[in-house]
């Protein structure tokens, strides 16, 4: 049994130490950025939000729910590649699983920002609601934020311990089940047409896959920890899912508008045609789908295209989720209620405030500073071995 982290002669990939010193320069715009933000929502409160009592959530729950998704999904990669025992790509892995707990903690910071009482979160873990599936998530989140620490602790040597490569698909278990759950705390949300569907269950799983082995991609790149057998099977794996998220996303959208059930075609349109017809269009097709695809198509094997790929399709992700949030909460429930009442908050119409992008900005800076602290921290330059081969 061998090796990971060194690459096959002749394929090796330097570290690109002027790539991590622009994420470094990002990393701390982002935090100075979050900073004001910080200030603003504490200052001003919900006021100095755009969202209000006909669309209650936005840019930070759609970031919330692509994150954490993003999460699961390099988890789950990470516990694939133990499992089935690729020593060549346990580099990778241990990467895969700092990149989760980066993702994991901007993801939990916009949603606890969004809390009316952010300090009171401790309720949720201390009151908890056994019949609400958000009272399961909550000690889902804090069960599996130890499972990664603890991951990355064992690791930190660039040893892989023989109970890791044999209980990870219990892992992998728990990654399908997390971001699962996440899916179907929308997709049993009666009042919301778009929502209520039992494809959106396995929307999310897909979504999360694809996101989180885009996030490791990325990073692998940044670090210099992807040679051309890598690049080949990361390019691989995220033409798979591209394909599949948009045959699911085909089959959604075709049936809603086949059926004519009114809220959810006029949901559908509003992506489609409407307001957002751009978030979908531009920033999820044409920069999520269309150029990476064509980047892995004909950069098969290539390093630097198969990062860029991952980003832009991980950058790209937080318009999948505003795609689902949005149209689904901009429906008059009551025809005429657009009209009916004027006044802060009362609108279907919605656009993140600047307070609402600073803090958003600023929960990318913290999980990029997990990333970029944790790579030196855990030491996941060292290369990785599996501890049967001593």
């Amino acid at each position: 049994m061998t090796t990971l982290a060194t690459p096959m002669p002749g394929n090796e990939v330097k570290s690109q130490n002027w790539l991590q010193w622009v994420a470094w320069i990002l990393t701390i715009v982002c935090l100075a950025a979050g900073a004001y933000g910080l200030y603003l929502r504490f200052t001003e409160g919900h006021a100095a939000a755009s969202y209000g009592s006909y669309v209650p959530w936005g840019l930070w729950i759609a970031a919330y729910v692509a994150l954490i998704g993003a999460s699961a999904g390099a988890f789950g990669f990470a516990a694939v590649i133990f499992t089935m025992r690729k020593t060549e790509y346990y580099g990778l892995a241990r990467l895969a699983m700092l990149v989760a707990f980066g993702a994991f903690a901007a993801g939990m910071t916009n949603v606890w920002l969004d809390l009316g009482h952010p300090f009171r979160f401790w309720k949720l873990l201390t009151q908890t609601s056994w019949t609400s599936i958000m009272g399961w998530m909550s000690w889902f989140y804090v069960i599996y934020g130890l499972i990664l620490v603890v991951g990355l602790f064992l690791t930190r040597k660039g040893v892989i311990p023989k109970f890791m490569e044999r209980f990870s698909w219990i892992a992998f278990l728990f990654a399908i089940a997390f971001a699962g759950a996440e899916g179907a705390l929308f997709g049993v949300v009666g009042a919301r047409a778009l929502w209520e569907s039992g494809l959106t269950p396995i929307l999310f799983l897909v979504e999360a896959a694809l996101f989180g082995v885009s996030l490791v991609a990325a990073g692998a790149l940044i670090f210099g920890a992807m040679n051309q057998q890598a690049a080949r099977m990361l390019g691989l794996v995220m033409l798979i899912l591209l394909g599949v998220l948009l045959l699911l996303e085909w089959a959604e959208y075709t049936t809603a508008l086949y059926a004519s059930v009114p809220a959810k075609t006029s949901a559908v349109m509003t992506i489609l045609t409407g307001p957002y017809w751009w978030v979908f269009w531009g920033l999820h097709i044409g920069l999520g789908v269309v150029l990476p695809g064509l980047l892995l198509l004909f950069g098969r094997g290539n390093v630097l295209l198969t990062g860029i790929a991952g980003a832009l399709i991980a950058a790209m992700g937080l318009a999948t989720k505003l795609n689902l949030v949005l149209p689904a909460l901009a429906q008059e429930e009551l025809e005429g209620l657009a009209h009916a009442f004027t006044g802060p908050g009362l609108t279907f119409s919605y656009f993140p405030s600047t307070m609402e992008w600073l803090v958003w900005l600023g929960t990318l800076g913290l999980g990029g500073l997990i990333v970029l602290v944790g790579y030196r921290l855990f030491s996941l330059a060292t290369p990785t071995r599996s501890s049967a081969s001593k």
